[in-house]
């Protein structure tokens, strides 16, 4: 029997963008929407996104974001949604000198789908209960993705824990720091991001105890199911094991 995917889950996961949040600027046009967030200061948090361009127009909105993003002083990558508008966005944003970095599966899981909790020896606390687990959430994800945290951790954290529709969570094996986990509550469900497992940790059912904790939230909330954006090669595969059906695609250009 096919799955029965609530649409407003879908349309929210594909473009989950504009929506106010605690410490992002959005700056929207007509054109796109372009989301920068200070204390956050690398590539993907920052991003121009729904794009909606006519032709002559690309290349003199690409100077027009570069603009805007170098006032803040942040980096910028450009997300482009399956409407993404000209059909030769692609082509044109190369003569702007902006390339394909990646393209990341657009998936979703209803609440009303099984997943099996984590393991007895996985606990899931709380990562903004306060700075130091917060602290130790990012170091995991550091771990994860190369790199250390970055800098203005302090104002990230005062963001989120002011912020009621923002959740993160910590995995603990055995009581070590050993997983990593964002939620963001909407009206049309939880997207989720983030999502990390301290490389050596790995195979421990340490991530699936973070989706079901995520999951978990979505039915606690009455909300129709989470949503995540997931590398193909990599988180991508684990999550269709798991019940996530892919509602599209978005391509990452920077």
């Amino acid at each position: 029997m096919a799955v029965v995917l609530p649409e407003p889950l879908v349309e929210l996961a594909l473009r989950p963008w504009g929506r106010p949040r605690r410490g992002v600027i959005v700056d929207r046009t007509p054109e796109r929407i372009v989301e920068l967030q200070p204390s956050f200061p690398i590539p993907g948090p920052n991003h121009a996104a729904l794009i909606r361009c006519a032709p002559e127009r690309v290349a003199p909105m690409v100077e027009e974001v570069r603009a805007l993003a170098a006032s803040h002083g942040l980096p910028l990558i450009w997300i482009l949604d399956p409407d993404a508008r000209p059909a030769d966005l692609p082509e044109r944003l190369a003569a702007c000198g902006l390339q394909l970095i990646e393209e990341t599966a657009v998936m979703v899981l209803p609440a009303a789908s099984e997943l099996l909790p984590g393991p007895p020896d996985v606990e899931i606390v709380d990562a903004l209960r306060d700075a130091s687990t917060f602290a130790a959430m990012e170091g995991v994800q550091a771990a994860a993705f190369g790199g250390g945290p970055a800098p203005r951790q302090a104002e990230r954290f005062a963001h989120a824990a002011a912020d009621p529709a923002r959740h993160c969570y910590l995995a603990l094996l055995d009581g070590e720091p050993a997983g990593a986990g964002w939620a963001t509550a909407h009206e049309a469900g939880v997207l989720l991001n983030g999502g990390a497992v301290t490389p050596r940790l790995q195979g421990r059912g340490i991530y699936r105890a973070l989706l079901a904790e995520r999951l978990a939230l979505a039915r606690r909330l009455g909300l129709p199911g989470v949503g995540v954006h997931a590398k193909p090669d990599t988180s991508g595969p684990i999550l269709a094991r798991l019940g996530f059906v892919q509602v599209g695609l978005h391509g990452m250009y920077g």
